[in-house]
């Protein structure tokens, strides 16, 4: 049996039915947002075989908790305790009429960005891979400690890591997170950057090719660039594979990241472990990282169809319907 942990904030979002700004009137659907309980649901959705998924956070003893708590319960193992006085973290998503689609963030001080070391430590051993993403560093100087710390932990008993960059441009500026992010990137045996994020912090205006090779040479594992709707590159050190994505009409891209990195994960863990995927001989690996990134950017692509976050997720059977309609 393979463990996969993660840790972070999940958030209830509310979801707008219409089009326009935060504030106008108009109804909302309610969901969970969190990028980490999103890849920790969505591969148990995707039915990896002989895998468990773990959720680690904190929450407050509030409605938006509880309503977490019954959302995501049988969709992964939850380990997030409720404290009394402090509050859940809230996000409202509007559509605008050019197309953007805007956060409106209430997490400040939130029970989840108060999360310890110790809060997390329980559930890591044991653990065949520990994913993390960008996004609770920026939670708070404690968060951004707890991440040093579960990273540190993760090194010392060989734990693979793989990070999601997800730049919040609410939570901190590119300055700020920079340095984080290289440290993080550098603990991580497989990272994931949209190339949109790569050029908002480094911006040094290559492509995704580049940009994924700057990457590799970081971390000495595998990289993958998402290029929007033109699919993604992944580099292994030894070859770039490339992956032309797959053309939908977009109606809520919404958790379409988070559902790429369950695909990729799951394509992985299906056939073999991170580590273990490494240590093949390039030809071996190539086949692999192929269909991992088929498969990621199907459930990317299937997730734009349709409206929600963690409800909008695809099942494998699904996926692999879509691929052989593509």
């Amino acid at each position: 049996m393979k463990r996969f942990v993660t840790f972070g904030e999940t958030l209830a979002q509310y979801n707008a039915e219409f089009i326009g700004r935060y504030g106008d009137d108009g109804d909302y659907l309610l969901d969970c947002a969190g990028a980490e309980s999103n890849v920790a649901v969505d591969l148990q959705r995707l039915s990896v075989p002989e895998l468990t998924t773990t959720w680690v956070s904190r929450l407050g003893d509030d409605e938006a908790g509880d309503f977490i708590l019954r959302t995501l319960e049988g969709r992964t193992n939850v380990e997030a305790k409720k404290y009394t006085g402090e509050t859940t973290a809230l996000s409202y998503l509007n559509h605008h009429p050019d197309g953007q689609h805007i956060k409106t963030y209430f997490r400040k001080g939130s029970a989840a960005s108060k999360m310890c070391f110790a809060d997390i430590e329980p559930y890591l051993d044991g653990a065949d891979l520990l994913h993390v993403t960008g996004i609770t560093p920026a939670l708070s100087a404690e968060c951004r400690t707890t991440m040093t710390e579960a990273l540190k932990y993760a090194d010392s008993k060989s734990i693979p890591v793989s990070f999601d960059l997800n730049y919040r441009e609410q939570l901190w500026s590119p300055p700020e997170a920079r340095p984080v992010f290289e440290g993080m990137i550098r603990s991580s045996s497989l990272f994931k950057v949209g190339h949109d994020e790569a050029e908002q912090i480094w911006a040094k205006g290559w492509d995704a090719g580049k940009y994924c090779d700057f990457f590799q040479k970081m971390n000495g594992g595998l990289v993958v660039v998402t290029r929007a709707d033109a699919g993604a590159i992944a580099c292994d050190g030894s070859q770039l594979i490339e992956h032309k994505g797959f053309r939908v009409e977009v109606v809520d891209p919404v958790g379409a990241g988070d559902a790429f990195v369950a695909g990729l994960l799951a394509a992985i863990l299906a056939e073999n472990t991170i580590e273990g995927l490494l240590r093949l001989e390039s030809e071996k690996r190539r086949p692999i990282i192929e269909r991992a990134l088929s498969v990621a950017n199907a459930c990317g692509a299937l997730t734009c169809t349709r409206r929600g976050d963690t409800a909008a997720m695809p099942t494998m059977d699904e996926v692999e319907d879509f691929i052989k309609r593509h």
